[in-house]
């Protein structure tokens, strides 16, 4: 693990990735200014404007649900029977919740999102469980979200035909329908056939695999899957609240039922594997507004302030923990190493 989290450290923060992460903030800024019709000077005043207390209530909002995801991922590891295997302790609620936040750091800085890798080293690592077993379970929250992200848009889309405020771009929906189907159906066929492919690969991968298989499958029983989906959906209510505060507290006026289709159809973008689905994210989030009924300056204001959040917030905290943690760990693993040898010469 060691190993692997100095490799990270090169990647995250390697000189090619700051150079493409310039890069795509020029492109970005040259497209914006080049295709929206965005009032400059407006969207300064609004930004400048900003009310600090509701802009500091969606940052805490935001956050608090990283406490939510930690407790879930938790629960999800103990439902797959990591509490019960020999010489492996699942981490507390607050270790989880620092793992997910560090991958998120690591997906926000580095390309092919390596921070779901990285918090399935940190997870094991915790834990003392293989590492492909903790992938699994990463997977199980994966496959929970886009479920619940399909069912909060289908929620969302349902409120806005029927109050008729604005018409809902069912392209969203399609796409997250789409997704949670080849996850299930992945699932499906993992336990189906899953076995029985494994029986083709070489032995190393087949028993790194089946440890996999099991980290994942075995992540979903029926009596744990309800609070599991809470958890879940009270976290998603979180970043939807972020995002509405967010645009209350630049004086851009939308309804919560607005700000739940506009904020997942978001995340379902940040997956794209750009730091952070940069570009995507940006782009995707201002065309949503405007398609939702809000100008073009009002969608960007709204867009860069919730970034500042939902990226910047994350390098800034995510980068600290990250730091912190493995600065800890070296010192520690510094500390026992004296101990060790002389465990080893007196025995």
């Amino acid at each position: 693990m060691n190993q692997n989290g100095d490799s990270l450290r090169r990647r995250v923060f390697s000189l090619p990735t700051l150079i493409a992460l310039v890069i795509a903030l020029v492109v970005l800024g040259l497209a914006i200014w080049r295709a929206f019709d965005v009032d400059w000077a407006a969207l300064r005043r609004q930004v400048l404007d900003m009310d600090p207390l509701k802009y500091a209530l969606a940052l805490g909002l935001y956050y608090v649900g990283f406490l939510l995801r930690g407790l879930r991922w938790r629960l999800i590891a103990r439902t797959a029977g990591f509490g019960s295997l020999p010489g492996v302790r699942l981490p507390s609620t607050l270790t989880c919740s620092a793992i997910i936040l560090m991958g998120w750091f690591a997906n926000s800085v580095a390309f092919l999102r390596l921070g779901d890798a990285y918090r399935g080293f940190g997870f094991a690592r915790e834990s003392g469980a293989s590492f492909p077993a903790s992938l699994g379970t990463v997977l199980a929250e994966r496959v929970q979200d886009m479920f619940v992200v399909l069912l909060i848009l289908a929620l969302a889309t349902g409120a806005l035909l029927f109050t008729h405020e604005v018409a809902a771009p069912g392209t969203v929906v399609g796409v997250a329908f789409l997704l949670v189907t080849l996850l299930v159906a992945g699932l499906v066929a993992m336990r189906v056939w899953g076995e029985r492919l494994a029986g083709f690969l070489p032995e190393r991968i087949r028993a790194a695999y089946l440890k996999f298989q099991a980290g994942a499958l075995a992540s979903f029983r029926a009596r744990a899957l309800p609070v599991q989906i809470l958890l879940g959906m009270a976290g998603w209510v979180l970043e939807i609240a972020r995002l509405y505060l967010v645009a209350d507290a630049i004086g851009v006026d939308i309804s919560f039922t607005v700000a739940a289709f506009a904020a997942l159809a978001s995340a379902m973008l940040s997956t794209i594997p750009t730091p952070g689905g940069f570009g995507f994210v940006e782009g995707g989030l201002a065309g949503v507004l405007i398609v939702l009924g809000l100008g073009h300056t009002d969608a960007f204001a709204v867009t860069i302030v919730d970034r500042s959040i939902s990226w910047i917030s994350v390098i800034v905290f995510g980068g600290l923990t990250f730091f912190l943690w493995h600065t800890v760990r070296q010192r520690a693993g510094k500390r026992a190493a004296p101990g060790a040898q002389l465990g080893g010469q007196s025995g």
